[in-house]
């Protein structure tokens, strides 16, 4: 959950896109965020405007995508189409055209 989303403050689809990076984190890691907690102690460091960890194996373009969706402040995060422009992406689009 986005930290605005635990907090209960008025959130937006900037929600949706921390969500996609914990996805994606999650997928690349087979962890979820925050993996040596338990949920609630995940939600309050949340909460406080933490990020999880992105660990420094996965490639600089993943880490950089994560990082920019896992932004705490909400306004800080891009559109599902700025995404959509990002190297980690546009590098999977260009590698499925070529199959």
């Amino acid at each position: 959950m986005a930290p605005e989303v635990v907090t209960a403050s008025p959130y937006g689809t900037s929600a949706d896109i921390w969500s996609l990076g914990c996805t994606v984190l999650e997928m690349l890691t087979r962890k979820h965020p925050f993996p040596e907690l338990e949920f609630q102690q995940a939600l309050f460091k949340i909460a406080k405007g933490e990020q999880p960890q992105i660990p420094i194996t996965l490639s600089d373009n993943a880490r950089d995508f994560i990082d920019h969706c896992l932004q705490v402040n909400p306004e800080d995060r891009p559109s599902a189409a700025a995404l959509l422009q990002h190297p980690f992406i546009r590098s999977r689009i260009s590698d499925d055209a070529e199959r």
